[in-house]
C-alpha cells in the first residue's frame, strides 16, 4: 500500500501545480459564484500580467543560481524614461526604445559585476536597488506625471485585441518567446547547464560569463516592459512605483513554480502557472474579504510550502 502511494505521488508530482490551481479555483466558485465570471478571469490574468512579465525573465536568473532584487525600481526608473521622451516630443517607437534600453543597459551592468568581477548577485542587485531608486527619484522627483494624450502609448496597458487586454497579449507572447528560447536555442542549454554545474559547463566550453551577463540583461528587460505596462495603465509614471515587496512577488511566482533558489532544474511555463496560481489565490482571497494580514500569512506559507517542494524532488 505504501508503495503504490509512493508511485502514485511520484506519478502526480509534476502536475501538482496544476491541481493545487484547480482546486482552489473550486473551493473560490463555491465559496463565491462570481469568482468564474469572464470579467473576472480575465481581470486576474490583467492583474499578473506586470508580475508576470517579471517573473519570466527572472526564471533563468534563478536558475543559475542568481537573483536580482533590483526589478522594483527598474519597473520605475524604465516608466518615467519613457514617459519623459514622449513629453520632449520624441516618437512612440523612440519612447519606448528609451525605455526599455535603459533596463537592458542596467541588467547588462549586473551582469557584468556578477559574471566577471564575481560580485554575490544578491549584493550586486541590492546595491543597484539602491542606485536605480536614487537615480528615479533624481529623474522625476517624488512627484506624479501624467502621461500627456498619446494614445499609442495608453493603448499598450488599457487598450484591447481580440476582447482580450492588450497587456495580457504581451505577457502570452513574452512568455512564449522565453519557452522558445529555453526549449529550442542553445541559450536555453546553457542556462541549464550552468544551473546544473557551473563548473562543468565552463570546462564543457561554455561562455557562462556571457551567458550570465545576458540573462541578467533580459531580467531587467522584462521589468523595463512591465514598467511601461504600467505607467501606460495608470496614466502617470512616478520614482515610487515597482515599491518595496514587488521584487518578493516575482520571485516568489517563480519559487512557486518549481525552481528553486539554490539553481538548477526550472521552467518558464511552471513560473507562468505559478503567476497564475498566486494571481487565483489574491483574487480569490479579495473577494471573499479575506483580512490582508491572513492573505500575507496564507502568501507566506504558500511560498514555503513550494520551496519545501521543489528542495524534496
Amino acid at each position: 500500500m505504501n508503495a503504490q502511494l509512493a508511485i502514485m505521488g511520484r506519478r502526480l508530482a509534476p502536475h501538482a501545480l496544476v491541481l493545487a490551481l484547480l482546486a482552489i479555483a473550486v473551493i473560490f466558485a463555491l465559496a463565491q459564484p462570481a469568482f468564474l465570471k469572464p470579467e473576472n478571469l480575465i481581470g486576474i490574468v490583467r492583474q499578473t500580467a506586470i508580475v508576470g512579465i517579471m517573473a519570466v525573465a527572472m526564471t533563468f536568473v534563478i536558475m543559475t543560481g542568481g537573483i536580482d532584487l533590483s526589478v522594483g525600481p527598474m519597473l520605475a526608473l524604465s516608466g518615467l524614461v519613457a514617459v519623459f521622451s514622449l513629453d520632449a516630443g520624441e516618437p512612440l517607437p523612440v519612447a519606448l526604445a528609451a525605455g526599455l534600453g535603459a533596463g537592458l543597459c542596467i541588467g547588462l551592468v549586473n551582469g557584468a559585476l556578477i559574471a566577471f568581477i564575481g560580485l554575490p548577485p544578491i549584493i550586486v542587485t541590492l546595491a543597484m536597488l539602491s542606485v536605480v531608486r536614487g537615480s528615479a527619484l533624481i529623474i522625476g522627483g517624488p512627484d506624479l506625471h501624467s502621461i500627456r494624450e498619446h494614445n499609442g502609448y495608453t493603448f499598450i496597458g488599457t487598450g484591447e485585441l481580440f476582447g482580450l487586454p492588450f497587456s495580457v497579449w504581451l505577457f502570452v507572447g513574452f512568455a512564449l518567446l522565453m519557452i522558445f528560447i529555453q526549449r529550442m536555442t542553445s541559450l536555453g542549454l546553457k542556462v541549464a547547464a550552468i544551473g546544473e554545474n557551473e563548473r562543468a559547463a565552463y570546462l564543457g566550453g561554455h561562455s557562462t560569463r556571457m551567458t550570465k551577463m545576458a540573462l541578467y540583461g533580459i531580467c531587467s528587460f522584462g521589468a523595463a516592459l512591465a514598467g511601461i505596462i504600467q505607467t501606460s495603465q495608470v496614466h502617470t509614471a512616478a520614482a515610487t512605483y515597482g515599491e518595496f515587496g514587488t521584487e518578493l512577488d516575482v520571485v516568489a511566482a517563480v519559487v512557486v513554480g518549481g525552481t528553486s533558489l539554490m539553481g538548477g532544474n526550472g521552467s518558464i511555463a511552471r513560473t507562468v502557472m505559478g503567476v497564475i496560481f498566486l494571481g487565483v489565490m489574491n483574487n480569490g482571497m479579495n473577494i471573499l474579504n479575506v483580512p490582508i494580514d491572513i492573505q500575507l500569512i496564507a502568501k507566506g506559507a504558500i511560498i514555503v510550502l513550494a520551496m519545501a517542494l521543489a528542495e524534496l524532488k
